[in-house]
């Protein structure tokens, strides 16, 4: 499987979580749901690896994808200035994609993973308020809240399903991201979802900067010496983890 290959197949996920929210009346209004690219690709991770997958994984991979759009919603309700009909629509296009996760998985008799992913969202949403209370979390505490407010459900995902050897990939890789998203966002004076919410964070820009270059470095290292991962997704894992970089460079000069 070549890069070209692994686009199709995030692009075919991607075409499916869409198509299961087409009948919405909310699209007029809210738009299509947020899904994040990166974050899908290290989802399927296992099956662009060659592991054994069948449809219960697809409608899995989709429903975890429909929660994080449904937490997507909800969090542009405090971050934009937007109307009350805005909030409300906002709103309910979060609680139509919970709805339609709910829906997959109890078609699919897999009642003991909604139960687990319940939790899953209670537990983030929990340390969500890490980032609006006045309780002082030290640097590490709040790192690691990013990391499971990022990757939790795909976590729980992937032990269900008996991936857990990719678990650390995926969620090392996707706090990388999310730390350079925030990054980037911050020092272009842009709306952040974790960074102007805590002092903590602001005081210590620093620190992030150098926690990126370690989890990066460590990272790249960890997949080109895996022996878990195909030739293949070790070039499309690196490339991903590498690309913010890069990016950053070119437009530095």
């Amino acid at each position: 499987m070549n890069e070209s290959m692994i686009t199709q197949q995030v692009e075919q996920y991607k075409r499916d979580i869409l198509m299961q929210t087409r009948q919405s009346t909310l699209l007029n209004y809210t738009g299509a749901p947020i899904i994040d690219e990166e974050r899908l690709f290290f989802t399927l991770l296992p099956l662009l690896n060659g592991e054994d997958w069948n449809e219960s994984e697809r409608i899995s991979v989709i429903a975890i994808s429909l929660i994080f759009s449904a937490l997507a919603a909800h969090d542009l309700v405090k971050e934009q200035n937007a109307t009350s009909r805005e909030q409300q629509l906002q709103v309910l296009a979060g609680d139509y994609y919970s709805g339609k996760y709910y829906q997959l998985l109890a078609k699919d008799k897999k009642i003991d993973l909604i139960r687990i992913l319940s939790e899953c969202v209670a537990s983030i949403t929990e340390h969500k308020t890490r980032f609006y209370d006045q309780q002082n979390y030290t640097f590490e505490q709040l790192v690691g809240s990013i990391q499971l407010i990022e990757s939790k459900p795909i976590e729980q995902f992937m032990e269900y399903y008996s991936f857990h050897e990719y678990v650390f990939f995926m969620k090392e890789a996707l706090l990388l991201a999310s730390l350079k998203k925030e990054i980037a966002a911050y020092e272009r004076m842009e709306v952040t979802l974790y960074i102007n919410k805590s002092s903590v964070l602001k005081s210590n820009v620093n620190l992030l900067h150098a926690e990126i270059k370690k989890i990066e470095n460590s990272l790249i290292h960890d997949v080109r010496t895996s022996e878990l991962l195909k030739d293949h997704v070790k070039h499309a894992v690196v490339e991903r983890v590498t690309k913010c970089s890069l990016e950053t460079q070119l437009r530095e000069g």
